[in-house]
């Protein structure tokens, strides 16, 4: 064999490999996508929607058997070196629900802190002897252990991607924030009689998308615009294309309107996290800001500043600027009778998913309203509440995994894409961790879903290189 054709053979012979490779893997994405796509569309209804919750519950059960089943049909797939330390932390939180559930002897749980009334009530139809587990609601606490199905699913999956999949995944994270956006829209444009108010319960004039809670829709948005210029960087292609450079822009664009027609205020305030960690992003491609794209990102912001001026008069903008000179007086008396609830039940919690009948026992009579607060509005002090001095220290131990990894991330500067991916983790995580200041982010299964999903793209990829190894792919 000559030496040309002896090239062109193992020119063909890669393709061929690569296409395979591809065909083979192929599966993990549609699976993993696939489930996204549900969470974003069917898990935004929150506890009062539990048809729906249920949907995506039974989604992540079957997109964990498929990817269990494909996983054994696949020749190359082996399961390869587990991220145990990834899946110990998950392993944390869904601890805690569990062991809350474990029956205690009467000797044990009539000595728990905010369990008084309980035994005396108990008492009187002759069951306080009866074994008890350390939640106060049982039944509250097995919807909450359900709830985390879908989360851990899209973790373990993500965390078993490739490189090239993760930013597939990253992409279609980004589409569905852009639809939730068109819906937000259309939403708008039909007013109260619109058939794509998805549930009962919602703030008419703002636009909610898929959700219930116009301030997880925004937060959907914030995380689908960093997802976008995310995916954009680490695809690769806004280096080739300019015109992909402006259509991402008119994106962000449209996202970052979206946000304000959210009317959430933490929402917007938020938005200027989305503009320093994209600046972020978008430094990791300085090698490409010559003086044509300077000029379109220069056209860009003034686009931006001139059409907050120009849409200054619009009506929903107005409602949007208006809820910030209402001063909200409402969440920091939950807050102190939050906090108040935890000194009844600690150390050890209430148990998790309580919180409503234990708030309603510690709040003030002065301050009953006559709807009642389903969430703390700050899930720092909702979870302490439910599962007691180990919130924090579970707390503490994600940040400090989260930082470890996102750290050893930043330092490959020659990988773009697992730098790129690590920035919009970093970013997603700080926008729910500041909102959760003010706010619930993470009791809608669509913004659980893809905080599994920020989690499992922290997971290790070192399997990712070995495609064409003797001993198959590891995943």
């Amino acid at each position: 064999m000559s030496e040309h054709n002896r090239a062109d053979y193992k020119t063909a012979r890669r393709a061929r490999s690569r296409s395979t490779s591809a065909a083979n893997l192929n599966w993990r994405v549609w699976v993993s996508g696939g489930f996204l796509a549900v969470a974003i569309l069917f898990g935004g209804g929150g506890t009062p929607s539990p048809a729906t919750e249920l949907v995506v519950e039974l989604a992540g059960l079957g997109a964990i058997v498929a990817w269990v089943w494909l996983a054994a049909r696949d020749r190359r797939y082996s399961v390869g070196e587990i991220d145990r330390p990834l899946y110990l932390m998950a392993a944390l939180f869904v601890a805690i629900p569990v062991l809350q559930l474990v029956p205690l002897p009467p000797e044990i749980w009539h000595s728990l802190p905010g369990r008084a009334v309980e035994v005396q009530a108990l008492a009187l139809v002759g069951r306080d002897s009866a074994w008890m587990p350390l939640s106060v609601s049982p039944p509250r606490t097995i919807a909450s252990l359900l709830s985390l199905i879908p989360p851990i699913a899209m973790l373990f999956m993500s965390s078993r991607l490739r490189e090239g999949d993760r930013v597939k995944l990253v992409g279609l994270l980004a589409v569905l924030g852009l639809l939730a956006a068109v819906v937000g829209v259309v939403q708008l444009a039909g007013g109260n009689a619109n058939w794509l108010r998805f549930y009962l319960i919602v703030p008419y004039s703002f636009a909610t998308g898929f959700q219930a809670n116009r301030n997880a829709d925004a937060d959907v948005l914030l995380i689908a615009a960093l997802a976008l210029m995310a995916w954009a960087v680490a695809d690769g292609k806004m280096k080739r294309a300019r015109q992909l450079q402006l259509l991402v822009a008119a994106l962000l664009l449209f996202l970052i309107l979206s946000v304000v027609l959210t009317g959430s205020r933490a929402g917007v305030a938020l938005i200027s996290v989305v503009v320093v960690v994209g600046g972020a992003i978008f430094l990791r491609i300085r090698s490409f800001l010559n003086r044509r794209l300077t000029v379109a990102l220069t056209l860009g912001v003034a686009i931006v500043v001139s059409s907050t001026y120009f849409l200054s008069s619009n009506s929903r903008v107005q409602q949007t600027v208006a809820r910030f000179d209402n001063g909200d007086i409402v969440r920091p008396e939950i807050w102190k009778d939050t906090v108040f609830a935890i000194g009844q039940h600690w150390p050890l919690g209430s148990g998790i998913g309580t919180f409503q009948p234990v708030f309603a026992a510690a709040e003030r009579l002065e301050f009953v309203r006559p709807d009642f607060s389903n969430r703390a509005h700050n899930d720092y002090l909702e979870f302490t509440l439910e599962a007691g001095v180990l919130a924090p220290i579970v707390f503490i131990a994600a940040i400090i995994f989260a930082i470890v990894r996102l750290k050893s991330a930043m330092i490959l500067r020659e990988n773009i894409k697992r730098r790129t991916i690590g920035i919009l983790v970093m970013g997603s995580f700080l926008i729910l961790l500041l909102h959760s200041l003010v706010d619930y982010p993470e009791r809608s299964l669509s913004l659980a879903v893809v905080s599994g999903l920020l989690a499992g793209l922290l997971g290790r990829i070192d399997y990712g290189d070995r495609l064409g190894s003797p001993g198959g792919v590891s995943g």
